[in-house]
């Protein structure tokens, strides 16, 4: 057939029809497909969104059950004078009445400033630092075991921890002529240590 003997007439609507939904179809695939592009990141923006949400969610949920498990321990440690600022004059305190109680001849102590301490042993103090105060005695002693019942009554009684880190005990010279019952016996010098736990930021705890 030859294009002379062609009608266009006829077929021109079919023709402008069909290209008209070529152009609709094309259209609506190019749409489709960036629609599905926007969605996709919407999508993909809402789920990071929901998924930050959850993780906060669970990590204020494990950070109120470990409050409930651990913060009676943390404010009896507290009270105890471990966690905190250390009470200094609590210790001279107690040291002077068990002075008194346990009827020791001679008692005098020093307490050097308060230093950051690294133990020789691995430890996770996560927000905190462990602070050292070295403490000397100088003791008259009427025996040995005054040494023991000081020490434990200092432990029982006074706000703190405190490890002995050295002592040394010395026999005084007895004069057989000269008997005292209520004289000295040995001497004693010890080292302690008092460790405390704060806040590594330097900010006062709470309780």
């Amino acid at each position: 057939m030859r294009s002379e003997t062609i009608d266009w007439s006829v077929i021109r609507n079919a023709l402008i029809g069909l290209v008209v939904s070529i152009i609709i179809s094309s259209g609506l695939v190019v749409g489709s497909i960036y629609f599905k592009s926007v969605m996709q990141q919407e999508f993909n923006r809402n789920n990071a969104e929901f998924q930050n949400i959850s993780r906060r969610y669970l990590a204020v949920d494990e950070e109120e059950r470990l409050i409930i498990e651990y913060f009676p321990s943390f404010r009896e440690l507290h009270q105890q004078g471990i966690i905190g600022e250390e009470h200094r004059l609590d210790w001279l305190e107690v040291l002077r009445d068990l002075g008194s109680s346990l009827k020791l001849s001679g008692l005098s102590y020093t307490i050097e400033s308060q230093k950051p301490y690294a133990p020789s042993f691995a430890v996770n103090l996560s927000s905190y630092g462990l602070f050292r105060s070295t403490m000397r005695l100088n003791m008259q002693l009427l025996h040995e075991g005054d040494l023991f019942n000081l020490l434990e009554a200092l432990n029982r009684q006074a706000l703190g921890s405190f490890t002995v880190s050295s002592c040394r005990l010395n026999n005084n010279v007895v004069d057989d002529s000269n008997s005292d019952a209520n004289r000295s016996n040995v001497t004693a010098e010890c080292s302690l240590d008092w460790l405390t736990l704060r806040l590594a930021s330097g900010l006062d705890i709470e309780v």
